[in-house]
């Protein structure tokens, strides 16, 4: 007898539309995913947790940040540690700011990181 398979229930899914058996699968709130959807979900989640309880105090804002963290992780390939780090050194800086502030981190991201990465990569070929 074959296993059950199901379609992820991750709006992003890694996969494109693949199944996923019910052996390999990771159910939350009864939706099941394949197992880095899932990985990627609860670590979205969790930055957007630390927005609502230390930058903004407002749990309100969880799923406007929940939406902003993953536009900036799937679409502007962002890496949630990085938003991770900033939203906890920095939050201070975003207690009196909208949620979408937080799609600085983004530019922040592509200016200093990339940045960094493409100067110090060049350094090491013209010595």
């Amino acid at each position: 007898m074959s296993s059950r398979e199901y379609v992820c229930a991750y709006k992003y899914c890694l996969h494109h539309g693949e199944k996923v058996k019910k052996p390999d699968s990771v159910v939350i709130n009864k939706k099941h995913y394949h197992k880095d959807c899932a990985d990627i979900k609860t670590k979205i989640s969790e930055c957007a947790r630390i927005y609502a309880d230390k930058c903004c105090e407002d749990c309100n804002r969880y799923p406007m940040a929940y939406n902003v963290i993953a536009v900036m992780v799937h679409k502007c390939l962002v890496p949630i540690d990085f938003i991770k780090k900033k939203l906890e050194s920095d939050s201070g800086y975003y207690k009196d700011k909208p949620v979408y502030v937080l799609y600085g981190l983004r530019k922040i991201f592509w200016e200093k990181e990339m940045v960094n990465n493409i100067g110090s990569s060049r350094k090491g070929t013209n010595q």
